[in-house]
């Protein structure tokens, strides 16, 4: 099922995209979330997108645009994918991974790869459809904010999580 166009906004609204150079996507899906990053990102900018399934890596390679990147790869490995891209950090992580119902595990290291990879003041920005997850992100970011978007089905919270700065 495709988000609603009032979910992926408030997603996305996240990122600052005046300064963006690099942004990472966990789960292109559908490309629904793809396609808005890309529309609003400057010409210099990259995005490099993280999916494990098949299918939806296929159909993201039929997205054409030169800024974007997509690789089949876990969001656990983020930081290795950077490195093979010769890009030191991304600005942002945009993610569409349902977390909630991943292993504890998996969503550590996950978490993990993007504290890794993100600059200073860098952005996470996930959504879920509860707030199961809010305690571990705020164990893991200084600042964790919860927006809600009720024109989804079904409804949605959008987290906007700071990575700590450096010092």
């Amino acid at each position: 099922m495709s988000s609603s166009s009032f979910l992926v906004d408030h997603l996305v609204k996240g990122v600052d995209f005046s300064t963006a150079t690099a942004i990472a996507e966990f789960g292109i899906g559908n490309g629904c979330v793809t396609r808005e990053l890309l529309r609003r990102m400057r010409p210099d900018t990259r995005l490099i997108s993280l999916e494990i399934n098949p299918a939806f890596v296929e159909d993201g390679r039929k997205i054409r645009d030169s800024r974007l990147t997509v690789r089949q790869a876990c969001a656990t490995t983020l930081p290795t994918v950077l490195e093979e891209e010769r890009v030191e950090f991304v600005d942002a992580v945009v993610s569409s991974l349902p977390l909630a119902i991943m292993n504890d595990d998996v969503v550590d290291r996950l978490l993990e790869a993007v504290h890794q990879s993100l600059v200073p003041e860098g952005r996470f920005l996930q959504y879920q459809y509860g707030l199961s997850q809010r305690r571990r992100l705020s164990r893991r970011f200084d600042d964790v904010e919860v927006g809600f978007t009720l024109f989804n089905m079904p409804p949605a919270f959008v987290y906007g999580c700071t990575r700590q700065a450096i010092g």
